[in-house]
């Protein structure tokens, strides 16, 4: 890389305050949390922040997923030129 390069895509003023305003609003409802008084069913309802780690490790399990049968179902990056006799 050289010196000046940028790697990444730039963001557009509406995407970075769009970004601000999802970070503003997950610190508010992470401070609820310890704050708001939660009727739960089971025990581990009630716990700070169950919610919160529940769905974490859920995208977890659904990324890790994918990943897994990404590997299963991809074919070969030259799948289609191979056997190519030039007919179209």
């Amino acid at each position: 890389m050289s010196d000046g390069e940028e790697t990444g895509a730039k963001m557009t003023p509406l995407a970075r305050g769009a970004v601000g305003v999802l970070i503003v609003a997950c610190a508010v409802v992470t401070a609820l949390e310890f704050v708001i008084h939660r009727h739960a069913y089971f025990e581990t309802e009630g716990r700070p922040l169950f919610f919160a780690i529940y769905g974490f490790a859920a995208f977890l399990i659904v990324v890790g997923g994918g990943v897994l049968l990404r590997k299963l179902v991809m074919r070969a990056p030259d799948y289609y030129d191979a056997g190519e006799d030039g007919d179209a």
